[in-house]
């Protein structure tokens, strides 16, 4: 089916000026092309003479002044006329710039008004020169994030056969990505081929992006085949940005270190960003042999291994268990004083907790201070996961409380871990006041808890505590009324323990 046949733009014509209005515009566009420029305020005798129509006519074709001079004439928010008259006679980045200046002092509802009169004055203009000002008009609506604005320019700029720049397609892209509405961003690169508008290879890349960000891998894989089709040369970014895909996706991993190969073959060299990719891969699954190997070609190919390798590598230790492996990676990043950041010690003091060595991770905390680095939540998330396999319920709570007083906000797991390390050391009222705390997070907790919590209870003859917790919980949002009245043993439901 062919293209429609793109809209002429419209005619316009203003009436001509006559008496006053002569006189007015004539005197005003003397006293702006004077030498020297006027000062701004040299305008106030004018401006509250100053009306559309004279405003107009002296855009059309405005005096040699500066374009500062001439954009305070426009009064805030500006009538869509003069408006659009100003922006078609500015180079295109002083009307981008006073695009950045106006908009935001245009009411929403008239944004289609100003579009329209953009059209409208096409003509007055000159056709060359109303392609790039609507064009900047649709990438500066993108770059504020407006994408119901500039989707309306784009669609106005195709009915009448005005295609955007290439470099403007782009910014709606990102725009779209950063907003994270990859699947607008993949619809409108279908747009910008029906449009025959051709990608480079920054269109390429956030391509790829939007179509792993949607989990669509395989057709980010099709993406990176065709580059070569569309003239556009593939890089280290398209790899990289399918790669890291690769990883995240189950069963993916020997893709991305296939990927890798490619890119080799073509003359790209893998660049710290695909290492750390990979060497992040291969420690989710445990395969630390192969992450080492990964390391030292690293080094051989003279990529040198930064803070995001090593605490990566570590990680990948802890979730071993082997903090001695751990510690030694650690030894290295100071021997090659590269900086250990707030997560390679969130890592470590981990390891050490999960290790049951929670002085020396408390040791670790202190070094933290002489480093410049604060704890955040990971780090607290650790040390409270220790005292918990410690069965130190109440310095869990401290430091639970500490926590939320920095500002932090705990996951359901750390107070799930809390609460069940109450109950096992028998303590109703700390295990009641702690569940408390999580219904009033909106935190609904699930049925393996359920059941530890109110056994608990039931067993230390402590059931009666649970009508405060009936309280707090109106109307049993997040605990069914079953578990107050004990019924929930009843309803054949299977029981589990932590």
């Amino acid at each position: 089916m062919p293209a429609p046949r793109p809209l002429p733009l419209p005619h316009f014509t203003l009436p001509p000026l006559a008496g006053e209005d002569l006189a007015f515009v004539t005197a005003l566009r003397s006293h702006l092309s004077s030498s020297p420029p006027p000062a701004p305020s040299s305008l106030s005798r004018f401006l509250p003479h100053l009306n559309p129509l004279r405003l107009t006519h002296l855009l059309l074709s405005p005096p040699r002044a500066p374009h500062d001079l001439i954009a305070s004439l426009l009064p805030s928010p500006p009538p869509p006329l003069p408006f659009a008259l100003l922006l078609h006679s500015l180079p295109p980045r002083r009307s981008s710039d006073l695009l950045s200046s106006l908009l935001p002092s245009l009411p929403h509802h008239a944004f289609p008004d100003l579009l329209h009169h953009l059209l409208l004055t096409a003509r007055l203009a000159g056709h060359v020169a109303a392609v790039p000002t609507i064009d900047v008009l649709f990438s500066n609506c993108a770059r504020r994030n407006k994408l119901s604005h500039a989707t309306l320019t784009f669609r106005a700029m195709r009915a009448h056969g005005l295609l955007p720049r290439v470099w403007s397609c782009n910014v709606f892209i990102s725009a779209a990505l950063r907003l994270k509405r990859p699947e607008i961003a993949v619809s409108f690169f279908r747009e910008m081929r029906r449009c025959r508008v051709s990608p480079n290879v920054y269109t390429a890349n956030m391509l790829l992006r939007a179509f792993c960000d949607l989990g669509r891998v395989v057709d980010a894989a099709k993406v990176l085949d065709e580059m070569p089709d569309w003239g556009v040369d593939r890089t280290v970014v398209s790899f990289n940005t399918l790669i890291a895909a690769y990883c995240g996706d189950p069963g993916g991993l020997e893709h991305a270190l296939e990927l890798k190969k490619k890119m080799e073959r073509e003359g790209l060299p893998p660049n710290e960003v695909t290492y750390n990719t990979l060497i992040h891969g291969l420690c989710n699954k445990k395969r630390m042999q192969h992450a080492n190997r990964l390391l030292s070609e690293m080094r051989a190919m003279s990529v040198t291994p930064n803070t995001v390798t090593y605490n990566t590598l570590i990680y990948g230790y802890v979730m071993l268990g082997d903090n001695g492996a751990a510690s030694r990676v650690q030894e290295e990043m100071v021997r090659n004083r590269v900086e250990l950041s707030i997560v390679t010690y969130n890592a470590l003091i981990l390891g050490l907790c999960q290790d049951g060595k929670i002085k020396k991770a408390e040791h670790l905390v202190q070094q933290l201070d002489r480093q410049k680095l604060e704890p955040n939540a990971s780090t607290f998330s650790a040390l409270i996961i220790g005292q918990c396999k410690a069965q130190n319920s109440e310095r869990a709570l401290q430091l639970l409380d500490a926590m939320k007083k920095t500002g932090f906000h705990p996951k359901y797991d750390i107070y799930k871990m809390v609460i069940s390390t109450f109950c096992k050391n028998k303590d109703s009222q700390g295990a009641v006041d702690v569940m408390k705390d999580l219904l009033s997070r909106c935190m609904a907790p699930d049925k393996v808890l359920l059941h530890e919590f109110f056994d608990h209870l039931s067993v230390a003859k402590k059931l009666h505590l649970a009508l405060d917790l009936q309280l707090a919980d109106k109307g049993a949002r997040f605990i069914p009324a079953a578990y107050y009245t004990g019924d929930y043993r009843n309803k054949g439901e299977e029981k589990n323990t932590c």
